[in-house]
């Protein structure tokens, strides 16, 4: 029943979220309780004394009934089985033993969170705010669409299967810019498209007119890449857009592109290689650059006439990262940030081959290819693949498909004509982001409504005057627009995360045992844990009254000599056959160098490695050292059974005080609070 209860304990704290603060001090909660509930005595032994006097019983009642009433509060059947089974993995019936060990556990733990509730713990503002962050992190599986999530997930992981290389062309274009700007971007960038398709050079049109920062030197070239590299709208055509094909122009946060893919190529995964290279100085001579490819020669002479590449790399490779490691380099992937040429030499080879030297940028090189991994199946790469999509501009699909939903169910309505009479009140200061309102004055007209709430003009501009930024070549409608989107979607979400509670009967469930762990934990801490760290004079007394409980077995009284080599060891060792003491033997030893002999005094019970070996033994005693440790030991012989100190026994006493502070609180909560329990309803339960 112990493990039964440990369980439901972890279960109803941490079920179905997972963070790193409330994992700490819930999981430190729920062992220090197990500990003060369970260890101390069992049950069985505790309901002969006090608890049982503390229990009346009340006739059964057919649908839904009471279990046990504790002072004006109820618990009925539905809240007791979902509990009392929810980390029960087997179908079995539990035993009578169990479900009354089980309910006086369950009536504890209610009567502690209610005495929370009475010293007004929930009331706290850092209880709300601690568990407001809590709700945000279990609301968010609510407030995405499995199935759109699913989908990208899959679709992130078919794409990772290929490479594109391209290159495109940008107009800036902000996304507050008017429609005739937006339209002339796109005009533009359609007649650009339509005199590549007649055959003029797509780098030549980049160099000349993108926008891009890097065009004017590289033209349109973006390289390799692949599934989450690129911004989800531009990644999206890339893979929609065919070899040697050029897109219709599309949109992304930065303006508008055309874009023009160059090669597609199955992905290559990852490889490990061992590498061996002389470097090449930055605008070396050329008599320079030859010296390093003669040498490079000459090294690769030696391995093709049968040194090994290993002993090559550690002797003569001039990359300190991996010479260190006779040339062995981490796991390289296909698009990660090593040189084309050195990739494409790793990727070109079979396992155990050797390359010629190659020259890139760095210098000249020579590897062998160690290992090679392809991309692995879905299963091994979704935890990646999720984390990724979520902090992905693609996760934007799934917000929108909850918000899509979210207004359909809740009868979302919203006044456009509203919206726009305000629009045409903004003048630039909006764009320079040093607009305001009369607050007497500014309108209350709905914008939107969603479920029982309604959104006015006044509650907008009170957002965009919080949040108002500078926007440069914008619309103002556009600008208003676009935010009253970003702001009712939001509202949206915030409506859906609102009403979880009554909409998700587990939603509501999990945040109750959230919100009783969290005041349980505060106030269990306050009554017990810290009460028994630091009230000293009650843990005294404690001691004196169970002391004979904290006894030592017999134990070996011994000390250890530590020296510092060999000859001050022989030196000890001889002073003390001699009958010398151990003051006359320190005063010697650490003449010339202070702690060139140290002792230490011990007393350990036989179950320690060292005390067993020196049970049956008196004197000194010289037992095979570590290297590099002069150690010897004189043994005084066993000592019998004796009294822990309080200093001995802190560890084992205070678990105990609080043990017994646990007890008297339970005692003191059912004296308190009138408990009733509903027999027949309870053995429904066996």
């Amino acid at each position: 029943m112990q493990a039964y209860f440990k369980n439901y304990i972890f279960a109803i704290l941490l079920n179905k979220i997972e963070i790193k603060q409330f994992m700490k001090k819930i999981a430190t909660f729920a062992l220090s309780f197990l500990v003060i509930s369970i260890t101390s005595q069992t049950f069985a032994q505790k309901s002969k004394k006090s608890n049982a006097t503390a229990v009346k019983v009340i006739p059964a009642v057919k649908s839904n009934p009471v279990v046990f009433v504790y002072g004006t509060d109820t618990v009925f059947q539905n809240e007791f089985e979902r509990l009392l089974y929810k980390n029960k993995t087997n179908k079995d019936k539990l035993t009578e033993k169990e479900v009354r060990e089980y309910l006086e556990l369950y009536i504890n733990f209610k009567l502690k969170v209610k005495e929370a509730k009475a010293m007004k713990l929930d009331t706290n503002n850092n209880f709300k705010t601690e568990l407001a962050g809590y709700r945000k992190q279990l609301a968010n599986p609510y407030l995405t669409d499995k199935k759109v999530s699913e989908t990208l997930m899959q679709e992130a992981y078919e794409r990772m299967k290929t490479e594109i290389n391209g290159g495109h062309i940008l107009l800036f274009c902000n996304e507050n810019a008017s429609p005739a700007d937006t339209l002339a971007a796109y005009n533009k960038l359609l007649d650009l498209r339509k005199r590549a398709l007649k055959g003029e050079n797509f780098d030549s049109l980049a160099s000349k007119y993108s926008e891009d920062p890097s065009a004017k030197k590289q033209g349109s070239k973006l390289g390799w890449f692949t599934v989450f590299q690129m911004v989800y709208a531009f990644e999206n055509n890339a893979y929609k857009t065919g070899k040697n094909e050029i897109s219709m122009p599309f949109r992304t946060q930065f303006g508008y592109h055309i874009l023009r893919v160059n090669e597609k190529r199955e992905a290559r995964g990852e490889v490990k290689l061992a590498h061996i290279m002389i470097r090449n100085q930055y605008e070396a001579a050329p008599e320079q650059i030859q010296d390093a490819q003669n040498k490079i020669d000459s090294i690769y002479g030696l391995i093709k006439h049968g040194e090994s590449f290993e002993a090559m790399a550690e002797k003569y490779s001039q990359d300190e990262a991996s010479s260190k490691n006779k040339g062995v380099m981490n796991w390289m992937a296909s698009l990660s940030g090593y040189p084309e040429e050195f990739k494409d030499a790793a990727f070109s080879l079979n396992l155990g081959d050797v390359s010629k030297p190659f020259k890139t940028n760095f210098g000249f090189h020579i590897i062998k290819l160690i290992e090679k991994r392809p991309l692995g199946e879905f299963k091994d790469v979704q935890d990646v693949i999720k984390q990724k999509t979520n902090k992905d501009s693609r996760s934007e699909s799934s917000k929108a498909a909850v918000v899509t939903r979210v207004k359909v169910e809740n009868n979302y309505k919203e006044n456009s004509a509203n919206l726009k009479a305000f629009a045409n009140t903004l003048d630039s200061s909006f764009i320079n982001a040093t607009w305001t309102y009369d607050e007497e004055k500014i309108s209350t007209n709905p914008l939107f409504s969603i479920g029982t709430t309604t959104y006015s003009v006044k509650d907008f501009a009170s957002y965009l005057k919080a949040n108002q930024q500078p926007l440069e070549k914008a619309s103002i409608f556009m600008a208003v627009q676009n935010s009253f989107h970003n702001w009712a979607n939001d509202k949206c979400l915030a409506y859906e995360e609102s009403i979880l509670g009554i909409k998700y009967e587990d939603f509501k469930n999990v945040m109750q045992e959230y919100n009783d762990g969290i005041l349980l934990f505060d106030l269990t801490d306050k009554k017990v844990w810290s009460k028994a760290v630091g009230d000293t004079t009650g843990l005294e007394k404690f001691y004196e009254m169970n002391k004979s409980n904290y006894n030592w077995k017999e134990r070996v009284s011994y000390a250890i000599y530590t020296c510092l080599n060999e000859k001050t060891k022989a030196q000890a060792v001889k002073m003390f056959n001699k009958g010398k003491s151990q003051s006359e033997v320190f005063e010697k030893l650490n003449k010339k160098i202070a702690g060139t002999i140290s002792n230490k005094e011990l007393k350990s019970e036989r179950t320690d490695a060292t005390a067993d070996k020196l049970w049956d033994k008196k004197g000194i005693v010289d037992i095979a050292n570590a290297e590099g440790s002069f150690k010897f030991y004189i043994v005084n012989g066993v000592v019998n059974s004796e009294t822990k100190t309080l200093k001995e026994a802190k560890g084992m006493a205070t678990s105990e005080y609080q043990n017994q502070l646990e007890k008297d609180w339970i005692n003191e909560l059912r004296s308190k609070y009138n408990i009733t329990v509903n027999d027949d309803a309870v053995k429904g339960f066996f």
